[in-house]
């Protein structure tokens, strides 16, 4: 008896332990970068009913912020590979004027990025709430912006080779994943 008691016992708490596991589901579980698109979650605290709205609009917030630090780092290592592979010469002029062109096109795309998804969890404590906020930017939205900026700026247009330039930043979009 008292084995079949422990026996019972086991599976009980087993019972309860995945149960509990099952009932907080993530929202936006799609919600990662791939090859193709730059996403991010992000994550606020509601510590009631009444900041459900405030902590969706941080969850937005921190999702986008997180989000242009990925895509800037992405567009750094591109110019770096390329400038360092493709541009002879003065290499560092060329280097600063295209990283100082990414900040304004990574800042540019990233005003009023819309929220792809978002939900809700009930948070650890009573009566909190973690609310999410997933967004996301296409790397060819990212690469299209950046070519055109190039382009425009003449000294930037007479050291840039679109082909090449692609291809770098494709390589670095495919180590995404």
């Amino acid at each position: 008896m008292r084995k079949f008691s422990l026996m019972f016992f086991a599976a009980m708490l087993a019972l309860v332990v995945s149960s509990c596991g099952s009932s907080k589901k993530m929202p936006c579980p799609d919600c990662k970068a791939t090859t193709e698109v730059f996403r991010y979650l992000g994550q606020h605290v509601a510590g009631s009913d009444r900041q459900i709205q405030q902590a969706r609009s941080m969850a937005a917030t921190t999702a986008r912020e997180e989000l242009a630090t990925m895509v800037s780092a992405t567009v750094k290592r591109v110019i770096d590979n390329y400038s360092n592979e493709y541009i002879e010469g003065d290499n560092s002029d060329f280097k600063q004027r295209i990283e100082g062109l990414s900040r304004t096109v990574v800042n540019q795309l990233l005003v009023g990025t819309p929220v792809t998804c978002e939900g809700q969890v009930p948070g650890s404590k009573q009566g909190e709430t973690i609310c999410y906020a997933c967004v996301e930017l296409t790397g060819q939205s990212v690469f299209d912006a950046l070519d055109k900026k190039i382009k425009d700026d003449s000294k930037l247009r007479t050291d840039y080779e679109y082909e090449k330039f692609k291809s770098v930043f494709n390589e670095e979009m495919s180590k995404m994943q």
